[in-house]
């Protein structure tokens, strides 16, 4: 069986398409769950997931990363699939990530995201995450949110999602390239998601920097979990802490100056 875990908190616009796109699928019903792990939403995104989902459960854990790992502890499949409330899915996607991990051989499988309301924002983003891909022909895959396929088996010998706000997706990747994990980045597996939270370019690769400097260089575990979400930030940037903007500017004056010099 496969196991599609779902992170939500106030979803109620999206978490609709999201579960008709799997639904949808072109393998049995039966052949697959739907797991939804709900942050205490204050809109109506649990009463819509109940309509489709087969499980909707309360975040136990803390943060993106958390929510993955609590639906991973209820799944029942041997497949784990991990996507966001915002993302559709294509009707064949679900049978691809079942045929490359239970018949080609590999233990984790990852693919694209694109948008489905485009701006010229979202293409300048676009074009920014295919290093992606460009990771990958190097041999080194770093698994996508919203858009990742990972055995059961591996998923826990690699420790699981940890309880992080920031990059949750990357430490995975990174553990489970430790344990000699077969990946497979393939581009039949696209999924399409929103990008209604997208305001603004510098927002949108500051996230990921500042997420690097906590990750790599202050390794501190409390800015990793309290970090405020990559979307806060995205929409709001102009209203992010001082503290993290001051850290942003210094990674971007020095990826300048690197660039430059």
């Amino acid at each position: 069986m496969i196991s599609v875990i779902i992170p939500t908190l106030n979803e109620e616009e999206t978490i609709l398409d999201c579960l008709r796109s799997l639904s949808a699928q072109s393998i049995p019903r039966d052949s697959y769950e739907i797991i939804v792990v709900d942050g205490d939403s204050s809109d109506r995104t649990c009463s819509i997931a109940a309509t489709l989902a087969d499980q909707v459960i309360s975040q136990k854990r803390a943060g993106i990363g958390g929510a993955r790992g609590d639906g991973a502890a209820a799944a029942k499949g041997d497949i784990f699939v991990f996507t966001d409330a915002d993302t559709r899915h294509p009707p064949t996607w679900l049978e691809t990530i079942r045929e490359k991990l239970t018949t080609s051989g590999y233990d984790v499988c990852t693919g694209p995201v694109r948008f489905y309301n485009r701006t010229l924002r979202s293409d300048i983003i676009q074009v920014w995450r295919r290093h992606y891909l460009l990771f990958h022909l190097f041999g080194f895959y770093w698994l996508i949110g919203s858009n990742t396929a990972v055995l059961k088996e591996v998923y826990f010998r690699a420790g699981g999602h940890r309880d992080i706000s920031i990059l949750e997706d990357y430490d995975l990747s990174r553990r489970l390239a430790a344990t000699d994990a077969r990946c497979i980045y393939d581009r039949s597996t696209a999924v399409f998601t929103s990008a209604r939270r997208i305001k603004g370019i510098l927002g949108y690769t500051g996230v990921y920097l500042t997420g690097f400097y906590h990750y790599h260089i202050t390794r501190s575990e409390t800015d990793l979990l309290y970090y405020p979400h990559s979307h806060e930030i995205i929409s709001q940037r102009f209203a992010m802490p001082d503290d993290l903007r001051k850290v942003r500017q210094k990674i971007l004056a020095a990826w300048v100056k690197m660039f430059q010099g």
